[in-house]
Protein backbone atom coordinates (compact mmCIF):
# COMPACT_ATOMS: atom_id res chain seq x y z
CA UNK A 1 0.00 0.00 0.00
CA UNK A 2 0.73 3.41 -0.71
CA UNK A 3 1.81 5.93 1.80
CA UNK A 4 -0.72 9.65 2.27
CA UNK A 5 1.01 12.57 1.80
CA UNK A 6 1.67 15.22 4.43
CA UNK A 7 2.23 12.16 6.98
CA UNK A 8 4.72 12.47 10.25
CA UNK A 9 7.00 10.20 9.53
CA UNK A 10 8.00 9.99 13.16
CA UNK A 11 4.91 8.54 14.54
CA UNK A 12 4.14 6.40 11.80
CA UNK A 13 7.51 4.62 12.86
CA UNK A 14 6.34 4.67 16.27
CA UNK A 15 3.22 2.66 14.94
CA UNK A 16 5.71 0.38 13.09
CA UNK A 17 7.02 -0.37 16.36
CA UNK A 18 3.40 -1.78 17.65
CA UNK A 19 3.26 -4.19 14.38
CA UNK A 20 3.39 -7.69 15.12
CA UNK A 21 5.34 -8.77 12.00
CA UNK A 22 7.70 -7.15 9.89
CA UNK A 23 6.68 -3.94 7.73
CA UNK A 24 8.63 -2.94 4.87
CA UNK A 25 9.01 -0.27 2.63
CA UNK A 26 10.08 -1.20 -0.59
CA UNK A 27 11.32 0.89 -3.76
CA UNK A 28 10.49 1.21 -7.39
CA UNK A 29 14.10 -0.12 -8.00
CA UNK A 30 13.49 -3.37 -5.88
CA UNK A 31 14.77 -2.18 -2.55
CA UNK A 32 13.59 -3.18 0.60
CA UNK A 33 13.95 -1.06 3.91
CA UNK A 34 13.15 -2.99 7.04
CA UNK A 35 11.06 -0.46 9.05
CA UNK A 36 11.34 -2.32 12.24
CA UNK A 37 15.15 -2.16 12.48
CA UNK A 38 16.97 1.52 13.97
CA UNK A 39 19.17 2.03 11.20
CA UNK A 40 16.68 1.41 8.53
CA UNK A 41 14.53 3.97 10.12
CA UNK A 42 16.73 6.61 9.85
CA UNK A 43 17.38 5.81 6.34
CA UNK A 44 13.68 6.03 5.76
CA UNK A 45 13.53 9.15 7.81
CA UNK A 46 15.96 10.71 5.42
CA UNK A 47 14.10 9.57 2.11
CA UNK A 48 12.09 13.03 3.08
CA UNK A 49 14.73 14.84 1.21
CA UNK A 50 13.72 12.99 -1.71
CA UNK A 51 9.84 13.02 -1.47
CA UNK A 52 9.48 11.33 -5.25
CA UNK A 53 10.92 8.13 -4.10
CA UNK A 54 8.58 8.12 -0.76
CA UNK A 55 5.64 8.66 -3.10
CA UNK A 56 7.00 5.92 -5.96
CA UNK A 57 7.46 3.59 -3.02
CA UNK A 58 4.96 1.11 -1.19
CA UNK A 59 4.32 -0.33 2.40
CA UNK A 60 3.97 -4.23 2.69
CA UNK A 61 3.10 -6.18 6.38
CA UNK A 62 3.91 -9.21 6.94
CA UNK A 63 0.90 -10.00 9.08
CA UNK A 64 -2.59 -8.60 8.12
CA UNK A 65 -3.82 -7.06 11.07
CA UNK A 66 -0.67 -4.90 10.84
CA UNK A 67 -2.59 -2.62 8.27
CA UNK A 68 -5.03 -1.77 10.35
CA UNK A 69 -2.05 -0.24 12.81
CA UNK A 70 -0.98 1.72 10.06
CA UNK A 71 -4.17 2.11 8.51
CA UNK A 72 -4.39 5.91 9.07
CA UNK A 73 -1.07 6.77 7.18
CA UNK A 74 -2.06 4.09 4.01
CA UNK A 75 -3.61 4.93 1.00
CA UNK A 76 -6.71 2.49 1.06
Amino acid sequence: MKLKKEISLTSFLQKVKDCRGEVTFQTEEGDSLNLKSVLTGYIFVALMMSPEVLEEGWITCEEKEDYDILNEYLVP
